[in-house]
């Protein structure tokens, strides 16, 4: 427990399912360097291991080398394909790639030479991607529905692992175990897990349902426990290890366009994924929430990170585009309050900080050393096991709302939430419902608030709320608090209603004259027809 515990100030700031984060501290700003424009759509864009300067295109006819260096930049090309070339993928050591096509030969290719040293035949449909699994053998899948390994030394096929029900459109390799767990997406909206250790044709181990097709795939963690795949206008985070079914923790929709691309930050904490709405996002492996976004001028189909500051994204019209993330600016917060931004009583060192991070596109990073230091204290009680201590320090000593919701969740999380609010004094009691109205007013934490009173009115008997004048007020005030808050989300359900019909009504307009005109003659014509 001393090792798996997670200090509340590195906690989330919102409900979601616990994760033991990595936290960092920015924004993740973009800053767009520059564009090469090449003939026709990059569907793959992945960077060299070992060189990070390196990276490799599969677009057109073509897998073209970059190498990025201070001086200049060098391309080296690959043309030997009969036809379009899919899913380029480097080896461990960066010195051979792997690449599938239209046309079903996997071809493996020593990069300084660009020579095609191993063919593999035996697919029967265009090879959408290919991998290595360790440096003697390689992984595939295809429009022919199969995922199959192969032999280096010899060409041949070691086996087929497994089908789907359409043609397989990408793959990821286990964080820890690739050489024998990989997962697989497909155009049949399912994700599939898969042991590559059977000697014959398998059942995957686990199946995922997505409900549109899997355009890509990141596995999550050391352990590989969580999953993350894209397809359609949105991502799903999946937990493994729940049955052979798994089980959806979370859905992120946040383009009203298909997402193309999804990769995993070094560092663990990023998750970033592109799509046909020009746009990049980036999102928390914490939480899950989007963090930051950058808008490019043409659909995106691909991208790769480099070292987790430069982004490579590729475009449906042939565009590379490169963006850098900007260096953070920090400020302490105990040097910068809310009175202060207000009245901009600043100094003038923290006033020229906030100008050029608004000059330059950078990250503003408040430094919560305070919030750390004032969080210490539950710590120390949480990590022995001093839950009602824990709990009764936040609520009724510290009071500062953000800690009471870490100390809530981290309850939770060790069921403990029974233990703490059971065999109540009517004093302390009415403390604990002060705070739960102050939860519950606050939309950040409502679902916090209104854990904690699910839990004390099944604890306590109704005659409770009703005998001490002070904790009905109190449940009064949460009940007007609730009602209001049930009213708002009427309305807004009322608003997104009237919106849609507005939207509908709009694209019915967007018609043209012509074809309103037949569909008008037409409804005549049958109805004279009927007459």
């Amino acid at each position: 427990m001393m090792n798996d515990y997670t200090f509340l100030h590195n906690l989330p700031d919102v409900p979601i399912p616990y994760i033991n984060p990595v936290v960092t501290g920015d924004s993740w700003k973009l800053k767009e360097l520059q564009n090469k424009k090449y003939s026709s759509m990059i569907t793959r864009v992945e960077s060299n291991p070992i060189n990070s300067k390196e990276v490799c295109v599969t677009f057109g006819n073509c897998v073209r080398i970059i190498t990025s260096n201070s001086k200049k930049v060098e391309e080296r090309e690959i043309t030997s394909f009969r036809d379009t070339p899919y899913g380029a993928s480097y080896r461990d050591d960066g010195k051979l790639i792997v690449v599938g096509g239209e046309d079903p030969i996997i071809k493996l290719i020593d990069v300084s030479s660009k020579n095609t040293l191993r063919k593999f035949q035996g697919h029967t449909g265009g090879i959408q991607c290919t991998r290595f699994i360790e440096k003697g053998s390689l992984i595939s899948g295809s429009n022919d529905n199969t995922v199959r390994t192969w032999a280096i030394e010899t060409g041949e096929q070691l086996q087929m692992v497994g089908k789907h029900k359409d043609k397989v459109h990408c793959m990821t390799r286990h964080p820890t175990n690739g050489d024998n767990i990989w997962m697989t997406g497909g155009y049949d909206h399912c994700v599939k897990l898969w042991d590559i250790r059977a000697d014959k044709h398998q059942s995957s181990t686990i199946t995922l349902d997505h409900g549109a097709p899997v355009e890509d795939l990141v596995m999550l963690g050391a352990s590989g426990t969580m999953a993350i795949s894209v397809g359609g206008n949105y991502f799903k985070v999946w937990d493994l290890l729940n049955g052979s079914t798994g089980k959806q923790v979370y859905q992120g929709t946040h383009s009203m366009k298909a997402l193309t691309s999804i990769h995993l930050s070094n560092s663990k904490d990023r998750f970033i994924t592109s799509g046909l709405d020009h746009t990049v996002r980036i999102f928390s492996t914490q939480s899950y929430s989007l963090i930051n976004s950058y808008e490019f001028s043409e659909p995106l189909l691909s991208l790769t990170l480099i070292n987790d500051r430069k982004i490579i994204a590729g475009s449906a019209k042939g565009t590379l585009f490169y963006a850098r993330k900007t260096n953070p600016i920090t400020i302490s917060k105990a040097k910068l309050s809310n009175s202060d931004l207000k009245n901009n009583n600043i100094d003038p060192v923290i006033q020229l900080k906030l100008k050029k991070s608004q000059q330059h596109n950078q990250t503003l990073v408040i430094d919560d050393t305070l919030g750390i230091y004032k969080s210490s204290h539950l710590d120390r009680l949480l990590r022995k096991f001093e839950h009602k201590t824990a709990f009764d320090t936040a609520v009724l000593l510290n009071k500062n709302i953000d800690f009471i919701f870490k100390v809530v969740c981290e309850l939770s999380r060790r069921d403990a939430l029974d233990i703490v609010l059971k065999n109540r004094e009517v004093s302390e009691l009415d403390s604990i419902l002060q705070m739960v109205n102050k939860l519950v007013n606050t939309i950040k934490y409502q679902q916090c608030g209104i854990l904690l009173l699910e839990k004390i009115v099944e604890f306590y008997h109704p005659s409770i709320f009703q005998e001490n004048k002070s904790i009905t007020s109190t449940m009064n005030s949460i009940k007007i608090n609730l009602i209001k808050e049930q009213k708002k989300q009427s309305q807004l359900l009322e608003l997104s209603g009237a919106l849609d019909l507005l939207y509908s009504n709009s694209t019915n307009s967007n018609i043209p004259k012509t074809i309103q005109k037949r569909k008008f003659e037409d409804d005549d014509e049958e109805e004279k027809q009927e007459n």
